[in-house]
């Protein structure tokens, strides 16, 4: 089951709506000019993705995961590369990078930033996809890409929805990228829902 050109380029701009107002949010918070866009949406198995995306297969990421259930279920992920993180870490908090409270503070800031930004892109596509979704609790984790997708029993839930984001600190001159992942059982239903948006006289419909 895949998306459509059509269909993938129509999520991608509901994603980057999504960072957009997540930025916002952030700005406001921390009195930062932050910038988040997403260039590139991907979906697909995880060996089907790019060589880029299969070469953080095996490393530990840190990860802030937002699972989700409604009309479609799964769950939204932000994975920080380890160099991103203490980046983005550091120059949002001031702090010199110590070892002694790099962990806690990582984990505190991150947790954050993970909970605005994956509020922020599921807060979009539920609203303009009139679609309702129920949130639990975000959690900070360090892990591998297998340790995130071991979890899930569905096979269908070895879809990746995987969208590179770019976030740009201008006050620091720090550009990095953070991932959007969503594992999604329900593809059918979120194909479905992003038909209606697109055609919503006209809607498909689609079996996994």
């Amino acid at each position: 089951m895949y998306l459509s050109p059509e269909q993938l380029e129509s999520l991608q701009e509901l994603l980057n709506i999504g960072v957009g107002r997540a930025a916002g949010s952030l700005n406001q918070m921390l009195e930062k000019p932050i910038r988040l866009h997403i260039p590139s949406l991907q979906l697909g198995k995880m060996d089907d993705l790019t060589p880029e995306v299969q070469k953080m297969k095996d490393i530990t990421l840190s990860s802030v995961q937002l699972p989700f259930k409604g009309t479609f279920s799964g769950s939204s992920c932000l994975l920080f590369p380890t160099e991103s993180a203490k980046s983005l870490v550091i120059a949002l908090t001031g702090e010199a990078e110590d070892p002694d409270t790099m962990d806690s503070l990582r984990e505190a800031t991150l947790t954050e930033i993970g909970n605005i930004v994956l509020n922020g892109v599921m807060g979009s596509l539920a609203n303009v996809l009139n679609h309702r979704i129920i949130y639990s609790v975000p959690f900070y984790q360090e892990t591998s890409m297998q340790g995130l997708l071991q979890p899930t029993p569905s096979d269908s839930s070895e879809i990746i929805l995987w969208a590179k984001t770019q976030f740009t600190i201008e006050e620091y001159n720090l550009t990095g990228d953070i991932m959007l992942m969503f594992g999604i059982p329900d593809l059918g239903l979120l194909v479905n829902a992003i038909s209606e948006y697109l055609h919503p006289t006209s809607m498909p419909h689609v079996s996994t």
